[in-house]
């Protein structure tokens, strides 16, 4: 029984990974490069869409609206009708930059997410450490296009 139940949850991790695709970036021409950054960051899945994004000089920029916490507690003393309570609501606006300097690599990756095959454009740190997923997509040539797109903005960066 319990080999059995190791299986499944190794099963199941397994395909829930990500792992790098040996793909090389092309280069797009470099006046389309920032719209079609924008248009696939846009464009993809509600779950990961952006609610707004920019590309200034120095970063691309990243909102995904407010993120609000809420917690109460409340208690009641015997059977004196007696209720004491309190609650606290935290509301802040949740965004991301990534600055140019900082990006050394895009990486296709390939990943399994409830069985189904996803591919994600992913941005890299000099150390190897992962920045960000900038794109989750179903489709190979979009991720493609995307990791294009971004190495070539990214590269004729002054």
């Amino acid at each position: 029984m319990r080999i059995i139940f190791i299986s499944v949850v190794l099963s199941i991790l397994v395909g829930c990974g990500t792992t790098p695709m040996a793909y090389t970036p092309n280069d797009v021409d470099i006046e389309k490069a920032p719209m079609l950054i924008d248009r696939m960051i846009m464009t993809q899945h509600r779950a990961w869409k952006p609610d707004y994004f920019v590309i200034t000089d120095h970063y691309f920029g990243w909102d995904f609206g407010y993120k609000s916490t809420t917690s109460g507690v409340g208690s009641v003393v015997g059977d004196s009708s007696i209720v004491f309570s309190s609650s606290s609501s935290t509301t802040h606006r949740v965004s991301d930059r990534v600055y140019y300097d900082e990006v050394v690599e895009v990486k296709l990756l390939d990943w399994t997410r409830k069985f189904k095959q996803w591919y994600v454009v992913t941005l890299y740190r000099e150390d190897g450490s992962q920045i960000m997923h900038i794109l989750r997509t179903r489709n190979l040539k979009d991720a493609q296009l995307m990791a294009d797109a971004v190495n070539t903005f990214l590269k004729n960066r002054t």
